[in-house]
């Protein structure tokens, strides 16, 4: 075994896996202990696990916070990449769930909030996590969540990490665009989230199958099941939010996790008398299983194998993992139609781990690697920086003083608002829309504004009504409504038809107002529809 990496002496191997080992090791200078995951020198040969480790390392140094795994330094000895982590002492939560440990829903609430700061702080910095699951959330002895294994987090927009049509994340958890090798974005992790917290309720994941392929498949195809068939003591509002993070279509998710965050802890304040809950004692026995287990981890810090699929056969790898280490799908999978790729070609501006071939040995912390970057003739304007650094300080306190005490103007809400409503999620500028309506009543534009909040009311009312028939059935008018809805999308001028057809049978049924009424979202989108189409429009 390693006896020591950079200044770091081996103490003992937390883990192995398929991107290597990890090892617990105590600084020799401030006696730190660490968790140091280390690359191979034959694995660092090859280009593709060399470039995800590397893009492990660079992600973890542009993040800091405290529900997620904090980097220490990188380094290189004889060709073994290698980098140093926060040591976390506690369970992950697929532990939890293997050693048989009741979630409670006040509980899962909780660590939905903590997982949410996680992501904000990684989506505000570019990068998507794409493999969130409870193997990769750890829960310290003072119960605080961790997010680690970042090996497969990808920054916004960036391709380089996998080639066209690739898939890589863990079936299980994987979000319907992800599994179709489709773009990636901030609402791909957030579906993960709804998976992870409808595991931890029910203890089997939203989309279990038999295999993967049928897995994927159902993630595809099949809605996902209302969480209190399974766990009937969750309330509504949260079965509500976590049928919403599993929508097939991400534009129809909760839209970031700071909205997501506020909704569950509106939740938590109003619904739980005690929001944090005392862990029953667990049970020996194991977690409950499906046919397609995976070997995923033999420790907390175990990275989780890579497992290479091509459309027809999926295996798992297995190598250096016990027997006794299962979920269900829980392997992360890699579909590609290509591998091939250099180091060089994918190091971002700045990198720092040397190549294997140069024999180089050395650890740097990331306080050194700042400091590094520092120019001598900027450390010289320190001190006339900070005095003129005061001065602008007050300035922008006095400014913000001022503006905050203004009222935002008409024309700048009207502007976000109609912005917001060209180009991305009206339910962003809600609060906006409501400020408007009501600070602005004799604004000629109101109408157009109030329509906007139509708008989501009948959207909102649709998305309620569809929820709602998974458990009960619908009024006529409420069917009837539902029914018109589904096809304003693919056939506007039939959906038209229906909405016209519901005014005249239903106007005098009884109707609940839920935010609206079925009979004022049908007038509005009549409104809608007949502003896009011509008035002689033959039905579909």
């Amino acid at each position: 075994m390693i006896k020591q990496l950079g200044p770091y002496r081996i103490i003992r191997v937390i883990g192995r896996g398929g991107m290597g080992t990890v090892y617990e090791g105590i600084h020799e200078e401030t006696g730190q202990r660490a968790a140091i995951k280390a690359l191979p020198a034959g694995l660092a040969d090859d280009g593709n696990f060399r470039e995800r480790f590397i893009g492990e390392i660079e992600t973890l140094k542009q993040l800091k916070h405290p529900n997620i795994v904090e980097l220490f330094g990188d380094g290189e000895q004889d060709g073994l990449l290698f980098y140093a982590m926060e040591l976390v002492e506690g369970q992950t939560l697929q532990e939890e769930l293997q050693a048989k440990h009741e979630f409670a829903w006040p509980e899962v609430l909780r660590i939905g909030i903590e997982i949410c700061q996680a992501l904000k702080h990684a989506h505000d910095h570019g990068i998507i996590h794409r493999d969130l699951k409870p193997a990769n959330l750890m829960r310290t002895k003072e119960q605080q969540i961790k997010l680690t294994d970042f090996g497969i987090a990808k920054l916004f927009g960036a391709t380089h990490l996998t080639a066209d049509g690739s898939v890589v994340g863990t079936a299980d958890y994987m979000a319907c665009e992800q599994a179709e090798g489709r773009p990636v974005s901030n609402r791909t992790d957030l579906f993960s989230l709804g998976a992870v917290m409808f595991t931890l309720l029910t203890r089997r994941p939203p989309f279990a199958g038999g295999s993967i392929p049928e897995v994927l498949h159902r993630l595809r195809y099949d809605d996902a099941p209302l969480v209190r068939r399974y766990a009937p003591s969750v309330p509504l509002e949260l079965e509500e939010i976590i049928d919403q993070l599993l929508k097939k279509d991400s534009m129809d998710r909760i839209p970031t996790a700071m909205v997501l965050a506020n909704r569950l802890k509106a939740m938590e304040h109003g619904l739980s008398s005690k929001t944090v809950v005392e862990r029953p004692t667990t049970k020996d026995q194991p977690a409950p299983s499906s046919p397609n287990d995976q070997v995923t981890r033999e420790s907390n810090y175990h990275s989780t194998p890579v497992t290479e699929v091509s459309p027809t056969s999926i295996e798992p790898n297995t190598d250096c993992v016990p027997a006794d280490a299962y979920s269900w799908n829980d392997a992360t999978v890699v579909t590609s139609d290509s591998r091939s790729s250099k180091a060089a070609d994918v190091r971002s501006s700045g990198e720092t781990v040397a190549d294997p071939s140069s024999g180089q040995n050395r650890f740097t912390t990331l306080d050194e690697q700042r400091r590094q970057r520092e120019r001598p003739s900027t450390m010289k304007l320190v001190d006339l920086a900070k005095i003129a650094g005061l001065v602008l300080v007050l300035v922008g306190m006095l400014g913000l003083i001022a503006w905050g005490l203004a009222p935002p103007t008409a024309d700048s809400l009207y502007e976000k608002i109609a912005t917001t409503a060209r180009d991305g999620d009206l339910l962003d500028v809600k609060p906006k829309i409501e400020q408007f309506l009501a600070s602005h009543a004799d604004d000629p534009r109101c109408h157009e504004v109030n329509d906007w909040l139509l708008d989501l009311q009948s959207r909102f009312l649709f998305n309620r009504l569809r929820i709602r028939a998974k458990r009960e059935r619908l009024t006529e008018v409420q069917q009837a409504y539902v029914d018109a809805m589904m096809l304003v999308e693919g056939k506007p001028q039939t959906a038209r038809d229906h909405f016209l057809d519901l005014l005249s049978n239903y106007a005098d049924a009884p109707d609940k107002a839920d935010p609206i009424t079925c009979i004022e979202a049908s007038q509005h989108r009549v409104k809608r529809l007949n502003a896009i189409l011509p008035n002689d429009a033959p039905a579909d």
